[in-house]
C-alpha cells in the first residue's frame, strides 16, 4: 500500500510540475474603475480642470517617506546623517530615470520628516540604493526612523499631545500613527518615562495587535499600553483618583482612525482598482459612526478627537462627522485648523454631497431611496440641511487629493468637547421646570429626567446595535453602552505580576549595580507566575494602576520595556544582567559597574566580537581592570573638542576575565557605528579572535565561553524587507508565544532574544570537544530564543 502511495504521489508531483511549467506570468490589475470615475466626477471633489492630475497621480506608485523619531537624543545627529549622506548627495540613475534628492515635508515641525522620490519596490530591488536600504532597515529596526506615508502623519499632529495627556488610539494597528503619539508624549523627556501622561493603543484585530507591538516596542518607551477589544463597544476605564476611590478615566487625547473603503491608497493598494464600489462606503458608514461615537462618549472637557479615513467618501467622512454632531448639538464642535500645518495643501470639507447605489442610482434625499435599499443607505448618510451646515461647519474638516503634493489620499477632522452632557441636561432640565411652571402644569421631576434623558440617547443610526443605558454615577456623565460578557479571542496572554518590596530576585541586583534606594522598584514586572522570572520589564507607574484596576474587563496585549533579564554563571554573584532596551531608563539610578570609554572603544566593542580589555584605551581598561565579572555599562559622553558622536551613547556591555563585549542588537550596533562614522555593511560581522590550539589555550577559557548567532541579530525591518508579509509575522510572533512568558517552576535555564548573543549546555559541551578554540570567550548563562517581544 506504503508503495502505491508514493506511486501516486509521484505521478501527482509530476502533475503539478507541469501545471507550474503552464502558467502564465502574473499580471497586474489595470489601474482602472469607471464606477470610480462617474462616482467622484458626479460629488465634484475634484474640479473638472483638476481631474486628468487626480487619475493621473493616482497611477503613479507612492513615493516613500521616513520620520525621524523626534524624542530620541540621537534626532540631531540622524538628521545630520541625512542631510549629507542621503539628502543632498543621493541622485541616482534608476530605470532610465534620474532620481532626486530626498526632501523634507516643510509643514512636519523640525524637519523630521521626508520623502523620497522612490517607491518601495524600487529602494528594495536596485543595487545602486543599497547603501540607502540597508540605512533604511537598521536605523528603523532600531526605532531611530519610522517609514510612514505622508498623508499619516497628519492626524497625530493636529491631535496636539501634550507630555501629560491621557490619549487613546481606537484603531491602532499597525502603529504608526501610534508611535508619533508616544514621541510627543515624550517629547520633553529622552527616557522614556514621562510621568502622568501615558498612550491606551487598541485594536479589533488580535493578529494585528502583534504586528503593532513590533512597532511600538522599538520607541522602548514605558508609558504605552496595547490592548485587544472592540473600539464600538470599549469599556470605561478606571483608574484612582487622589483620594484612592476608582474613577472613570476621561481622555484629553483620542485618536479615531476608522476602518475605512480605503480608496485614497489606490496608489500602493493596486487590488482595490478592481474592487471599489461605492456599497463598501455605505457598508462602513454606521460602525464608523458607532466607533466616534463611543470614542466622544470617552472624551474629557475640552479635549480633543481627531476623526481621520484614508477615503474620499463624503459618506465615511463629513456625513460621519455630521451625525455625531447633529447628536452632541450642543456639546461638541470642529475646530478650525487652517492656520495649522502651514506649507500643507488641503481642500475644506464639504457641505453638499450626493449618495449612490451600487446599481448606479443617485439620491440627494433619503425619502427619495427605494425600500430595497434602506437596509442598506441610513439617513445619516445624506448632507445636513442648510441649517445643520452653517451650524456644523463641515467646512473646518480637511480633505488630501494627491495629485497636490504627490501624497496619498485622506481626510481629517479635529472635534474639541465644550461642555459635559450632564451640564446640557440640566440647563434643559430647568429649563422645562421653569416652562412647567410658568403653564401651571404639574409635573414630577423623574418624568422631566427621564424626557431629557430619552432626548439625550436617542439613536440615530439604524445600524447601531448596541443598546444604551443611564448610569446614575457621578462619575459617568454619559451614555454607557450595555455590555454583553466580555469574550476575548486570539492568543492567551500571560499575566502582568509586579514585584513586591521583599522580592528576592532584587537585593542581588540592586547590590551588584549599586542601584540607588530612589528607583521606583514598584513598578517593575513579571510575566511569570511560578518558576524562575526570565526577564524583568519596568512600566510607568500610571500604567501599572490601569492595569491593576482594569485587566479583569480589558485584554491587555503588551505594556513596559525590558530592563533586566536572567543570565546565570557560575562566577557572577547576580544572575540578571542589563538590557539594551531599558538601559536608558536604569543608568541614571545605577551608581556601580560604569565604563567610561570613548569613540574608539566604541568601534572597538561594536566591531570586534571579544575583545581584549587591553585593546581598550588606557581609562577603560583600568576601569573595566578594576571589577569584577558580570554585566556593566560603557558610557560615551560627547567632547565638543574631539571628533565623534555629539550625543551620549549608552551601550549595554559585559565585561569577563581578560575580554569585553557589548550586548546589543545589530541593528542598533550599525546605527553606533554610523554616529562614530564607521558604515556597516552586510558583510560586516564582529571581528573573531584568531583561534588556538585547546592544549594552549588560556586557562580562562573553560569558564568564559559564548556562542554569538549573528546571523540572528540581523533582522530586516518590517517595513524594508523584501517579500514582507504582515500576515507572517503576526503569526510567527504569536505562535511563539510573543509578549509572554514561559516559565518552568525549578528549571534554571533561561530565554533570550535572539538579538542577543545565545549560549547553551549543548554548546558549551560541544565546544570542549573542538580541537580549536576562541580565546577569552566568557560564560554568560543559559540561553535559547525568547518569546518576548
Amino acid at each position: 500500500m506504503g508503495r502505491n502511495r508514493r506511486r501516486r504521489q509521484g505521478r501527482s508531483d509530476n502533475a503539478s510540475k507541469d501545471d507550474r511549467d503552464d502558467r502564465r506570468p502574473y499580471v497586474l490589475a489595470p489601474k482602472e474603475n469607471k464606477l470610480f470615475e462617474e462616482y467622484y466626477q458626479g460629488q465634484g471633489i475634484v474640479p473638472v480642470e483638476e481631474w486628468n492630475d487626480f487619475m493621473d497621480t493616482l497611477r503613479q506608485p507612492l513615493p516613500s517617506t521616513i520620520r525621524i523619531t523626534g524624542f530620541r537624543s540621537h534626532a540631531k545627529e540622524m538628521l545630520r546623517i541625512l542631510k549629507q549622506e542621503y539628502a543632498a548627495a543621493m541622485s541616482v540613475e534608476v530605470d532610465g530615470r534620474v532620481i532626486q534628492p530626498a526632501k523634507c515635508l516643510s509643514w512636519y515641525p523640525g524637519e523630521l520628516a521626508w520623502q523620497l522620490d522612490l517607491a518601495r519596490k524600487m529602494i528594495r530591488q536596485d543595487q545602486t540604493l543599497k547603501k540607502l536600504h540597508r540605512f533604511l532597515v537598521q536605523e528603523t529596526e532600531s526605532g531611530n526612523i519610522s517609514r510612514q506615508e505622508t498623508v499619516s502623519m497628519i492626524p497625530p499632529l493636529v491631535l496636539d499631545v501634550q507630555p501629560d495627556s491621557k490619549v487613546l488610539d481606537m484603531c491602532a494597528a499597525p502603529g504608526s500613527k501610534t508611535a508619533q503619539l508616544i514621541e510627543f508624549l515624550h517629547a520633553d523627556d529622552e527616557n522614556g518615562t514621562s510621568g502622568d501622561g501615558f498612550v491606551v493603543a487598541n485594536d479589533n484585530d488580535n493578529k494585528r495587535c502583534y504586528l503593532m507591538v513590533h512597532q511600538l516596542s522599538r520607541l522602548l518607551s514605558s508609558n504605552f499600553a496595547v490592548t485587544n477589544m472592540d473600539a464600538a463597544n470599549l469599556p470605561k476605564l478606571l483608574l484612582q483618583n487622589e483620594n484612592g476611590e476608582n474613577q472613570a478615566v476621561k481622555f484629553d487625547r483620542i485618536l479615531c482612525d476608522v476602518p475605512c473603503s480605503g480608496d485614497g491608497t489606490l496608489r500602493k493598494n493596486v487590488d482595490a482598482w478592481a474592487k471599489w464600489n461605492p456599497a463598501i462606503g455605505h457598508g462602513l458608514h454606521n460602525l464608523q459612526v458607532r466607533i466616534l461615537r463611543r470614542g466622544v462618549e470617552m472624551l474629557a472637557v475640552g479635549g480633543r478627537i481627531v476623526y481621520s479615513t484614508c477615503s474620499f467618501n463624503p459618506v465615511e467622512n463629513e456625513a460621519v462627522v455630521a451625525a455625531i454632531l447633529r447628536r452632541n448639538k450642543d456639546t461638541m464642535e470642529l475646530v478650525d485648523i487652517s492656520d495649522r500645518l502651514p506649507g500643507l495643501v488641503r481642500d475644506p470639507g464639504r457641505r453638499v454631497w450626493k449618495v449612490m447605489s451600487k446599481q448606479k442610482e443617485w439620491f440627494e434625499k433619503y425619502e427619495d431611496i427605494p425600500e430595497r435599499l434602506r437596509t442598506q443607505i441610513t439617513p445619516t448618510s445624506f448632507p445636513p440641511t442648510a441649517e445643520e451646515a452653517d451650524h456644523f461647519k463641515l467646512e473646518r474638516c480637511i480633505r488630501i487629493l494627491p495629485h497636490k503634493q504627490d501624497t496619498g489620499g485622506f481626510f481629517v477632522a479635529v472635534l474639541e468637547r465644550k461642555k459635559s452632557p450632564k451640564d446640557v441636561e440640566q440647563n434643559m432640565s430647568s429649563s422645562n421646570d421653569k416652562t412647567a411652571k410658568n403653564d401651571n402644569m404639574t409635573e414630577t421631576p423623574s418624568a422631566s429626567v427621564s424626557n431629557n434623558d430619552d432626548e439625550v440617547v436617542e439613536e440615530i443610526t439604524s445600524g447601531a446595535t448596541s443598546a444604551v443605558k443611564r448610569k446614575s454615577d457621578e462619575d459617568d456623565d454619559v451614555c454607557e453602552p450595555m455590555f454583553k460578557k466580555v469574550r476575548h479571542y486570539g492568543y492567551k496572554e500571560d499575566p502582568f505580576i509586579f514585584l513586591k518590596q521583599d522580592d528576592e530576585m532584587w537585593t542581588p541586583v540592586r547590590d551588584f549595580f549599586g542601584i540607588r534606594p530612589d528607583f521606583p522598584f514598584s513598578q517593575l514586572m513579571v510575566r511569570c507566575e511560578t518558576g524562575k522570572k526570565r526577564n524583568i520589564y519596568f512600566v510607568s507607574s500610571v500604567v501599572k494602576d490601569l492595569v491593576r484596576q482594569n485587566e479583569n474587563k480589558f485584554k491587555f496585549i503588551n505594556l513596559g520595556v525590558k530592563i533586566l533579564s536572567r543570565s546565570v554563571s557560575k562566577s557572577v554573584e547576580c544572575e540578571f544582567r542589563l538590557v539594551q532596551d531599558g538601559l536608558h531608563i536604569l543608568y541614571p539610578y545605577i551608581t556601580k559597574r560604569i565604563v567610561q570609554v570613548v569613540k574608539e572603544d566604541v568601534v572597538t566593542l561594536l566591531s570586534s566580537e571579544n575583545p581584549y580589555i587591553t585593546r581598550m584605551s588606557a581609562q577603560a581598561a583600568d576601569q573595566l581592570n578594576g571589577i569584577d565579572q558580570g554585566g556593566c555599562v560603557f558610557v560615551y559622553q560627547p567632547e565638543p573638542d574631539l571628533d565623534g558622536p555629539s550625543c551620549r551613547l549608552l551601550i549595554c556591555g559585559w565585561k569577563g576575565k581578560v575580554s569585553c563585549r557589548s550586548f546589543i542588537p545589530k541593528s542598533d550596533r550599525g546605527h553606533f557605528l554610523r554616529l562614530c562614522g564607521v558604515e556597516l555593511t552586510d558583510k560586516a560581522e564582529r571581528t573573531p579572535r584568531s583561534k588556538v590550539p585547546a592544549n594552549g589555550s588560556n586557562p580562562d577559557l573553560e569558564s568564559e565561553k559564548v556562542a554569538f548567532n549573528e546571523d540572528d541579530t540581523d533582522k530586516p525591518s518590517a517595513e524594508f524587507e523584501d517579500g514582507f508579509d504582515p500576515e507572517d509575522v503576526e503569526m510567527r510572533g504569536a505562535k511563539s508565544g510573543e509578549n509572554s512568558e514561559l516559565c518552568e517552576e525549578g528549571s534554571e535555564e533561561s530565554s533570550e532574544p535572539v538579538l542577543e548573543p545565545v549560549d547553551t549546555p549543548q554548546i558549551e559541551k560541544s565546544r570542549k570537544k573542538e580541537t580549536c578554540v576562541e580565546q577569552d570567550d566568557f560564560e554568560t548563562g543559559v540561553n535559547s530564543n525568547n518569546a518576548d517581544s
